[in-house]
């Protein structure tokens, strides 16, 4: 106890000490989801929408990142072979979604000398929610299997910013990949490989 106490203690005095010397980030953005479904039963679906994110720098160069991503509704067409008792009867069908992403996790930081660029990579996991095989489940008389709308996720990649003052900056692009795990495999749904692309605006507060 008396261990973890002093290393509660350094750690608030160390928090305390580096508050006032970091920055903390807000973006605000456009983004465009290339999310495929399932392999072989459906195509690519394109998702518009925008969200957001929060860095807080511990340092100039690593920072905790959380990221709230939201995507208009569309429709996705999927053609399943029957396999009963699962699916009594094979055929197209149309499954409406939309598509809700939060995501956490570091985010590195590289400024470019004498220059405004900053090229930043990152790693974030979290979930992602889609009411897509919800839908599915019920269109196609699905039976058998529990449809969850919430699925892990995760997202890989990064982008550049260009800075126009000391508290704006201009993000020029962001690509990732992302990667999210609705698996059902009795009807050929397996985990989902899909990319993202971001732009939009970066505002620092702080010291």
């Amino acid at each position: 106890m008396k261990c973890a106490r002093i290393a509660m203690f350094l750690l608030i005095t160390l928090l305390s000490a580096t508050a006032f010397a970091q920055k903390e980030e807000v973006s605000v953005d456009a983004s465009y989801f290339a999310f495929y479904p399932a392999h072989g039963l459906s195509k690519c679906r394109n998702l518009y929408g925008g969200g957001g994110g929060f860095v807080y720098n511990v340092t100039r160069h690593i920072g905790i990142k959380s990221e709230f991503q939201g995507y208009l509704s569309t429709t996705a067409t999927f053609t399943l072979p029957a396999k009963p008792p699962t699916i009594p009867v094979g055929g197209t069908f149309k499954s409406q979604m939309n598509m809700f992403t939060f995501l956490f996790g570091p985010q590195f930081s590289f400024p470019v000398p004498n220059s405004k660029v900053r090229i930043f990579g990152e790693t974030l996991f979290g979930g992602a929610y889609t009411n897509l095989w919800s839908n599915l489940f019920k269109v196609a008389d699905i039976s058998g299997l529990s449809a969850s709308n919430t699925g892990l996720a995760m997202s890989l990649g990064g982008g550049v910013d260009l800075g126009i003052n000391d508290r704006v900056a201009f993000r020029i692009a962001e690509v990732d990949y992302v990667g999210t795990r609705y698996s059902w495999s009795a009807i050929g749904v397996q985990n989902q490989n899909s990319v993202k692309f971001q732009s939009g605006f970066v505002f620092v507060f702080g010291q």
